[in-house]
C-alpha cells in the first residue's frame, strides 16, 4: 500500500513515540491534580505544554490548553470570543471546523460574517482585508493552509492588519503544525492545532495556544471539574484550567510531547525542505499528463505537501477507487469537509482527488503514483 492521505491523518507513530506511550500504558495512568499519584500525569501535561509552546514560539506554556483536536479548539474560540452583534471575517477556503460553528451563530442571528474572497487557486491579497473590516468586527479566522488546495495563506500579513483595528485573530494550523515553521505567537491570538496530522501524535489530542488578551476575553464554552478552585460554581479564571474541564487525555499529551520533541530535534525547516522536494517532483511529473487538471497554486514553495487534481473521464470517487484497487494507493476524494474551498476552486459539488505526503513518503512512491496516474 502507498499512503497519500497525510492531510487527513498520519498513518503511523514513530518508534520513539510508541516506546513512550507503551511504557506509560503499562503503568498507572491517573488524572492530573486529583491525587498524589496523579503528579506524573501533571508532569506529562506540563512537558506537552512546553513542547507545544516551543513549536509555536509561545513564551508561557500555561497558555497552552489541551482539547480533543482542532475542531473542538475552534468551536471553543468561536463560541467563547464572539458576542451578539459581532461581525467576523473568515477566508473562502475554510474547513467546516470553522465554517460550521460560524454559520450556526449566523443562522441564529448572533453574528454577521464576511467570507474573504480567495482566487480559484486559494490565493488572497492581504490588503483586501482592510475593506472587509467594520467597526463591529470582532475576529478574523483563517486557515494557515487550505486542506483542499494546499495553498499557504498570508496569515502574518492579514493578522498584522487585523491587529491594527483591534480585531482578534484565530489561526487553524491543522495542516501546517509540524510541517511549516509556525512561530505565530504575537500575531495569532488563538492557534488551534491537532496532534494526528503533521505532529505525528495519537488521534484525540490537540488544543490551542492563546494570548493574554484573548484569554481574558474568551469565555469558557465547556465547564466542569478542574481539580482547582472547587469551592466555586464558576470555571477558574486562571490558565490553563479555565479551558480544561474534565479528565485530560494524558496518554495523548504524552504522544504529543514525545512527537513534537522529536520533530524539533529533526528541525521543522528540514521537514519542510524534504516535503517541498517531494511535492515539486510530483507536480513536475504531472505536467506532461494532458488529461489531468491540477488545482491550487501548482508551486510547491507556496503550498503544503498536498495536491488536488481531477482525471478527465473519471469523477473524483471513481478515480480514488481505481487508484486504490488497481495500484494500492490511498488518497482522499470528495469535498474534504471544505465545501467553501471547492466552491472557490470551481470543483463543487464533485470535489477532487487529493494526494498528500508526509514523513513516510518516499521518492519511489512518488514515482509509483505518477506511473499510476499516467496509466489511468
Amino acid at each position: 500500500m502507498i499512503y497519500a492521505n497525510y492531510a487527513a491523518t498520519s498513518p503511523a507513530l514513530s518508534t520513539a513515540v510508541i516506546k513512550e506511550i507503551s511504557e506509560y500504558a503499562g503503568g498507572a495512568h491517573l488524572n492530573a491534580a486529583r491525587n498524589f499519584e496523579g503528579l506524573e500525569a501533571g508532569a506529562i501535561a506540563l512537558r506537552a505544554r512546553q513542547a507545544v509552546a516551543a513549536l509555536f514560539g509561545a513564551a508561557d506554556p500555561l497558555k497552552v490548553a489541551f482539547t480533543s483536536g482542532s475542531t473542538l479548539s475552534l468551536n471553543m474560540a468561536v463560541n467563547g470570543l464572539l458576542r451578539p452583534g459581532d461581525h467576523v471575517i473568515a477566508s473562502s477556503v475554510e474547513h467546516n471546523a470553522i465554517a460550521r460553528p460560524l454559520e450556526s451563530l449566523r443562522k441564529n442571528g448572533v453574528i454577521d460574517i464576511d467570507w474573504l474572497s480567495c482566487g480559484a487557486d486559494g490565493r488572497v491579497e492581504a490588503g483586501t482585508l482592510r475593506k472587509a473590516i467594520r467597526k463591529n468586527t470582532r475576529a478574523l479566522f483563517m486557515s494557515h493552509a487550505s486542506n483542499v488546495l494546499g495553498t499557504i495563506l498570508p496569515v502574518s500579513e492579514c493578522f498584522a492588519i487585523a491587529h491594527e483595528y483591534g480585531v482578534f485573530t484565530v489561526l487553524d494550523a491543522a495542516q501546517t503544525a509540524g510541517a511549516l515553521p509556525c512561530t505565530m505567537a504575537g500575531l495569532a491570538d488563538v492557534i488551534a492545532f491537532t496532534g494526528h496530522k503533521g505532529l505525528g501524535a495519537l488521534a484525540g489530542i490537540g488544543g490551542f495556544v492563546i494570548s493574554e488578551d484573548a484569554a481574558r476575553a474568551m469565555r469558557p464554552w465547556l465547564a466542569g471539574g478542574t481539580g482547582s478552585a472547587s469551592h466555586s460554581l464558576d470555571m477558574p479564571e486562571f490558565l490553563p484550567d479555565k479551558f480544561e474541564p474534565g479528565t485530560g487525555n494524558t496518554i495523548g499529551m504524552l504522544s504529543l510531547a514525545a512527537s513534537i520533541e522529536e520533530l524539533l530535534r529533526t528541525g521543522i525547516d528540514n521537514i519542510r525542505r524534504r516535503e517541498l522536494s517531494l511535492t515539486s517532483c510530483f507536480l513536475a511529473g504531472l505536467r506532461p499528463l494532458k488529461n489531468i487538471t491540477v488545482y491550487g497554486v501548482r508551486e510547491a514553495e507556496h503550498s503544503v505537501a498536498l495536491v488536488s487534481l481531477l482525471i478527465h473521464g473519471y469523477d473524483a470517487g471513481e478515480a480514488a477507487r481505481c487508484l486504490f484497487e488497481r495500484h494500492g494507493i490511498v488518497t482522499r476524494s470528495g469535498l474534504h469537509c471544505a465545501p467553501l474551498a471547492h466552491k472557490t476552486a470551481g470543483t463543487y459539488p464533485g470535489g477532487t482527488v487529493r494526494f498528500s505526503f508526509g514523513r513516510g513518503t518516499t521518492e519511489e512512491e512518488i514515482d509509483a503514483m505518477l506511473e499510476a496516474l499516467s496509466e489511468m
